[in-house]
C-alpha cells in the first residue's frame, strides 16, 4: 500500500497535469480576448505568431470598431516612414486601417497558406497585395523563408478544404512535399501525398484533422494574449504627428520630398543614410555590376503566385495589386538588366489581367524619381504616396464584385519557364 501511495505521489501530479493540458487544448471554449489596443498593435506588429496564427487576425477582421483590411506583402511593409499607408489611414481617419501581413521572406506560397484560416476576411471583401519582382528568382521561395513562416495550423486548415481532383490543391501538395516540415510529419505527410496523387482523404483522416485543428487553435488562442513583440504602433503615432493636418496631395508630395531629401543626404544613390552606411557602403566596391546575371523571367514563383490568385478568386476577393520598382541609380550601379526587369513585370501583369485581376498600381517605371525609393528595392516617401493615390480610392469606394476567369495553365512549368516576349505572352491565353 505504501509503495502504491509512493508511486502516486511521484507520477500522480504528472498524470493530472497531462490530463489538464489535454483538456485545455481540446476545450471547445474561447481562450482569448483581444482589446482594440491589442488589435492596433497587432496590425503593425510584423509578428510571426500573428502571421502564422488565426486568433488575432480574425479578431481584427471581425472587429466592429475599426475596419481592418489585409495588406499582403514582404519586407517593404516594414519601411514605415510617415507616408506609409498605415500611418496615412490613421492620421486622416479613413474608413479602413491596413492590417499588415508580411515581412522579409514572405512570398506567394506562405501567403496562400496564411489565407486558409482567414476566408471570412476574404470572402467578398477587399485586400491589397504588394508584389516584389525579387520573389521571382529561378528557385522561388528560399528554404529558410518557408521554414520560418510555416504553420501546422494553416496546413491542417488547407487539408480540410483540399480537393484531390483540384489542380491548385495538387500543385500545393507537390510544393509542400518538398518541404522538411511536411516530410517529417508522420500525420500530415500521408494526407498531403494523397492530395497530390488524386486520392480523397478518408473519414479517419478528417477526424484526425479536426482533433489537430482544435488543439492548434487552442494553443493559438492561449498564446494570442502574449505581447506581439516590437510595438510598431508607436511609430504610427509618431508618424501621424509629423504629417500635415490637412490631407492635400500637393502638400503631402512636398512633405515627402523634404523628408526623403533629409533622410538620404549622405547617399549618392538616394538610399536612407543609415541603411547605406551599415548595409551598402562597407561592400560598395564588391556590389558594382553584381546583378548583371539576375533574371526574374523564369521562376516557380509564377505558379506559387497563381495559387494566391486562385484563393482570391474562390473567395471573390476584390484585390488591388501594387508592383514595386527598383532604385534606378542602384540598378545602374549593380548592372541589373532593365529590359529583363520590365519583361518580368509584363509577365506578372499578363497573368493578372488575362484572368480578370485588373486593379493594378504599376509603379515599376518610377524607380528613377527622387525620393521614390527608401533603399535599393523598397519604396519609401514618394513611392508610398504614389501607391496611396491608387489604394485609397480603391478601398474608399468599397467592395466591387469581380469577374475572374481562372486558367490552370498558369500552374504549369510551361508558364513558369516562358520567356515573356510580347509574342509569347499574346500566345499564352
Amino acid at each position: 500500500m505504501k509503495e502504491k501511495r509512493g508511486l502516486w505521489w511521484i507520477f500522480g501530479p504528472v498524470i493530472i497535469a497531462f490530463i489538464m493540458v489535454i483538456f485545455l487544448f481540446l476545450a471547445p471554449f474561447s481562450l482569448h480576448y483581444s482589446s482594440n489596443q491589442k488589435l492596433k498593435d497587432a496590425s503593425v506588429s510584423f509578428s510571426k505568431d500573428v502571421f502564422k496564427g488565426q486568433t488575432v487576425k480574425m479578431a481584427a477582421f471581425n472587429n466592429k470598431t475599426t475596419h481592418y483590411v489585409p495588406f499582403f506583402g514582404s519586407s517593404e511593409l516594414l519601411r514605415m516612414d510617415a507616408l506609409h499607408p498605415a500611418i496615412l489611414a490613421a492620421k486622416y481617419h479613413r474608413s479602413y486601417q491596413p492590417f499588415l501581413l508580411g515581412m522579409a521572406g514572405t512570398q506567394s506560397l506562405t501567403h496562400y497558406l496564411s489565407m486558409q484560416g482567414m476566408q471570412p476576411a476574404l470572402h467578398k471583401k477587399q485586400a491589397v497585395f504588394v508584389i516584389s519582382q525579387q520573389w521571382f528568382t529561378k528557385q522561388g521561395m528560399q528554404k529558410w523563408a518557408f521554414d520560418s513562416f510555416y504553420s501546422p495550423l494553416q496546413t491542417v486548415q488547407w487539408l480540410q478544404q483540399a480537393k484531390s481532383d483540384n489542380a491548385t490543391d495538387q500543385y500545393v501538395a507537390q510544393r509542400l512535399l518538398s518541404q522538411d516540415q511536411i516530410k517529417s510529419s508522420y500525420t500530415l505527410e500521408p494526407m498531403v501525398r494523397k492530395i497530390k496523387e488524386n486520392k480523397p482523404l478518408t473519414k479517419t483522416d478528417m477526424t484526425l484533422l479536426n482533433v489537430q485543428k482544435r488543439m492548434l487553435l487552442s494553443e493559438d488562442g492561449l498564446f494570442s494574449n502574449l505581447p506581439v513583440g516590437h510595438n510598431w504602433h508607436k511609430k504610427v503615432l509618431t508618424g501621424t504627428k509629423r504629417l500635415p493636418e490637412q490631407e492635400q496631395h500637393s502638400v503631402l508630395e512636398q512633405y515627402a520630398i523634404q523628408a526623403g531629401e533629409k533622410a538620404t543626404k549622405n547617399s549618392r544613390f538616394g538610399i536612407r543614410s543609415g541603411f547605406y552606411q551599415h548595409r551598402v557602403a562597407p561592400d560598395l566596391d564588391k556590389l558594382r555590376q553584381s546583378q548583371t546575371k539576375f533574371d526574374y523571367r523564369e521562376s516557380i514563383e509564377y505558379a506559387d503566385f497563381q495559387t494566391v490568385l486562385q484563393e482570391f478568386a474562390k473567395n471573390q476577393t476584390d484585390v488591388m495589386f501594387v508592383i514595386q520598382p527598383v532604385n534606378k541609380k542602384w540598378s545602374n550601379y549593380t548592372g541589373l538588366d532593365t529590359k529583363m526587369y520590365q519583361q518580368s513585370v509584363d509577365k506578372v501583369k499578363h497573368q493578372l489581367v488575362s484572368q480578370g485581376f485588373t486593379n493594378i498600381a504599376d509603379l515599376s517605371k518610377d524607380g528613377a524619381k527622387p525620393y521614390f525609393m527608401e533603399d535599393t528595392i523598397h519604396i519609401g516617401w514618394r513611392g508610398w504616396l504614389a501607391a496611396d493615390q491608387k489604394i485609397n480610392p480603391f478601398l474608399t469606394k468599397g467592395y466591387q464584385k469581380p469577374n475572374y476567369r481562372l486558367n490552370n495553365d498558369y500552374l504549369t512549368k510551361k508558364w513558369q519557364n516562358l520567356n515573356p516576349t510580347e509574342k509569347n505572352l499574346l500566345a499564352f491565353q
